[in-house]
């Protein structure tokens, strides 16, 4: 038996070793935060290409930038990952053909009767500008009355500067439509790699992608990650040599650890499909807490003894897996992942502390003689009141961050390119998602958000509904162009055109005009694609207002600031349901273990969280991670507040504390060193939290 605990290790790393290809760790912040029906929109949205788009620009407008944007251009069309470019206002071949044909059905048609002494009128007011009007324009054959007019279509976030696309006053610039969305992160890295390599030639050359945050902060957050695993690792050796002393104990304690997180691991990346280097680190660092039981056997000498259970030990295991178990059910992926990460943890390691070390042959504790008498220690009430009107102060003074996206690491080159290219739209227009059984019906829908908001910008803008279609088809089948031919030809002989001049005018009108919708791919260099599934054709429209879109139950709000706003709404919502839930069980299994003591032992919950609270609140806005770090406190704090109410020797249980506290700081303190906003707020919490709790021990009576 007394091998146990290292074959334990040894079949563990035999498993990983075995399964080493199925344990995946995402960095995908995204899928930690946002809704399943938040992703699920963004998702369709990115099939759609809304955030496949990369865009380069060349600073300047003089003949250099115009070469350098042609070359960058043929280089970057080599690339298969590559579907368009669009670098001028030229419509494609594709687009001048849909105009060429579907004129007459896009052009608001004057169906008026001409008279041959209104045609008469109007061609000689044509002859004669062509000797009078010194700003003379050439007569348009084709329509001479000028039946036909159609509006021009406004590109929503296009500026031009000649023929050339323009990034407002900078230069010139590149809308580039690729094949990978910011989930792919190894055809991100690889078209990244490959762009990067391209522009590196030229000087004053800018690139944005969304995918280029995928890349560069999964970098990021994986060294970050990586430094404050080794650090943790590094400062909680040194502190359990310094502490238990015995080369013996310590490897016994470091290889239980060490195969509490590998369990861990094995059957989080099992459950979870994407379980989040976030969630892994964080959970390495509540694995750490497990050697509360550990130190709190060894200074009452539990191993030495006849008892099975230690009582304390096992109300407090039982309350903290009870709070992080409840927590597995919330609708936040990340708070659900550390949460069983914890309840995994935590198990395991109980279970080889109480029931696999008894058998190891523990060397017995010997306690020096200690004081603890006190004249200055201060009564529970006073804390239990001071903390009372802390978390009052706390409650009128909140902030709440509502930003996800404050959450993730903060890459602030990225994010002031973002600001340079987003900022030189005059107009800004906001993308919705459009969705409808049918194209026709498609259609149709864009047709009512475009009679909402005539300044949209989607299909609609150049594809008529079905019904207004068919109308105009029947007014134009309806109308005598062939009769107008003949008077124009006759009339304007008599004003003095030369012969046939008008032969072929309004020959255009095609008898055989179609209603049917054909391919719509064309439209996708002005970012307006067309996506199917088995349900749902799926499209994307540009305006200017999102407030009452909410009011079609046929489209969808895109825009990420206001989906990570309503997203966080529900996630505060979610996080105090299942918080008042914890909290009430904590209370009432809290009494069940005190009894008499309650309110000493509740200080160790109140205390800590109203200094915390009070703390976060005066420095700045509260996120989701802080909230979800008082959770952890509380568990934390209930476990000493068990310990020193049923304490029968208080000197080694404080000893006990001490030495856990000490290790706590170690796995959660190196988080403050974090430069990812979610890791740096749990450090936050938790230093303040310890600290405070270090206070109670020393101050309470």
């Amino acid at each position: 038996m007394k091998y146990s605990n290292y074959i334990i290790l040894s079949i563990l790393l035999l498993i990983a070793v075995i399964f080493k290809d199925s344990i995946h760790v995402s960095t995908n912040l995204l899928s930690l935060f946002a809704s399943k029906n938040s992703i699920e929109k963004l998702n369709i949205a990115d099939k759609l290409g809304y955030s496949k788009e990369m865009f380069i620009a060349v600073k300047g407008f003089d003949n250099t930038s115009k070469i350098k944007i042609k070359e960058i251009k043929q280089k970057l069309l080599k690339n298969k990952k590559i579907i368009s470019i669009t670098s001028n206002i030229v419509p494609s071949q594709e687009i001048k053909s849909f105009y060429k044909k579907n004129y007459p059905l896009m052009a608001k048609f004057n169906n008026e009767v001409q008279t041959k002494e209104l045609v008469y009128s109007k061609l000689e007011e044509l002859y004669k500008a062509q000797f009078t009007n010194i700003f003379y324009s050439s007569i348009n054959k084709d329509d001479p009355l000028k039946l036909f007019n159609l509006n021009s279509i406004n590109i929503p976030n296009i500026q031009n500067n000649g023929d050339l696309i323009a990034l407002g006053s900078y230069g010139y610039l590149m809308k580039i439509t690729t094949t990978v969305s910011p989930s792919d992160m190894a055809k991100a890295s690889q078209l990244y790699d490959e762009v990067k390599y391209i522009l590196n030639e030229y000087d004053n050359v800018v690139a944005f992608a969304p995918f280029f945050y995928t890349v560069e902060n999964s970098k990021k957050i994986k060294d970050d990650v990586k430094w404050i695993i080794i650090l943790s690792t590094l400062f909680l050796l040194i502190i359990y040599y310094l502490l238990i002393k015995n080369l013996r104990l310590l490897s016994h304690t470091i290889v239980t650890l060490a195969s509490s997180m590998l369990f861990s691991i094995l059957i989080s990346t099992f459950v979870y499909q994407e379980f989040n280097i976030l969630s892994l680190a964080f959970g390495m660092s509540i694995t750490a807490v497990s050697i509360d039981y550990l130190l709190h056997y060894y200074f009452h000498n539990f191993y030495q003894n006849s008892e099975k259970i230690d009582k304390s030990v096992m109300y407090g295991y039982l309350t903290t897996t009870v709070a992080f178990g409840i927590f597995t059910f919330i609708p936040i992926a990340i708070i659900a992942q550390i949460s069983f990460f914890a309840v995994i943890s935590l198990s395991f390691a109980y279970i080889i502390f109480t029931f696999i070390f008894p058998y190891l042959d523990i060397p017995q504790y010997v306690e020096n003689e200690t004081s603890l008498k006190s004249n200055n220690k201060i009564p529970a009430y006073i804390f239990f009141i001071s903390s009372i009107f802390l978390l009052i102060y706390s409650y009128f003074n909140i902030t709440l961050d509502t930003n996800i996206r404050h959450l993730d690491y903060q890459n602030t080159k990225l994010m002031a390119l973002e600001k340079l290219f987003k900022q030189s739209n005059d107009i800004k227009m906001y993308p919705v998602i459009v969705h409808a059984k049918t194209k026709e019906e498609l259609i149709k829908n864009l047709h009512i958000i475009n009679k909402e908001q005539v300044s949209s910008f989607s299909l609609a803008s150049f594809i008529q509904d079905k019904r207004t279609c068919l109308k105009k088809k029947e007014i134009l089948e309806n109308y005598n162009f062939k009769n107008l031919n003949n008077i124009i030809n006759i009339q304007a002989n008599a004003i003095g055109f030369r012969d046939s001049y008008f032969k072929n005018s309004y020959s255009f009108i095609d008898k055989n005009i179609n209603c049917e919708i054909y391919d719509l791919k064309i439209f996708q260099s002005y970012g307006l694609s067309i996506y199917n599934d088995t349900k749902n054709y799926y499209t994307i429209a540009l305006i200017k207002d999102t407030k009452n879109i909410d009011n079609f139950d046929f489209a969808t709000n895109i825009n990420i600031k206001q989906i990570f706003t309503k997203v966080a709404n529900e996630m505060y919502k979610n996080l105090l349901i299942y918080s008042i839930i914890v909290i009430s069980i904590i209370f009432i299994l809290l009494f069940l273990s005190v009894k008499k003591r309650y309110i000493y032992a509740l200080n160790y919950i109140l205390f800590p969280i109203s200094i915390t609270l009070a703390g976060l609140t005066t420095i700045g806005s509260v996120n989701i991670m802080h909230i979800f770090s008082l959770i952890i406190l509380i568990a934390i704090g209930i476990d000493y507040g068990i310990y020193m109410s049923n304490s029968k020797k208080l000197s080694n249980t404080i000893l006990a504390i001490k030495y856990s506290l000490l290790s706590t700081f170690s796995a959660f303190g190196v988080l403050i060193f974090s430069s990812i906003t979610a890791l740096n707020s749990i450090g936050i919490v938790i230093s303040f939290g310890i600290a405070s709790i270090f206070i109670l021990m020393k101050g309470m009576k």
